[in-house]
């Protein structure tokens, strides 16, 4: 999970979008955060370095987003997507 974590950190810093995020392992998952708010999480699948992702939706509950991936691809479909990080309201 090192290895993972370690990867996911430097693919969010080499992404403008992300910036601000963090990510650390719970589990087997990973998820990002900004401040102490998760608002994406990324569990692994069956299959060897595939995720599916799940985010927080308006804050009450976890929502499957359909898209599985690698880990770069799941980032750069977050970075893609904004309004599975964060909302202001």
């Amino acid at each position: 999970m090192d290895r993972l974590l370690e990867e996911a950190r430097l693919l969010i810093e080499r992404e403008p979008k992300l910036a601000g995020y963090d990510i650390h392992a719970v589990g087997k998952e990973l998820h990002l955060a900004k401040g102490d708010e998760v608002f994406t999480r990324l569990i692994p699948t069956d299959r060897p370095d595939r995720w599916r992702m799940e985010y927080f939706q308006n804050r009450k509950r976890w929502e499957h987003i359909d898209f599985t991936g690698s880990l770069h691809e799941c980032l750069e479909f977050l970075a893609s997507s904004p309004h599975y990080l964060f909302w202001e309201g």
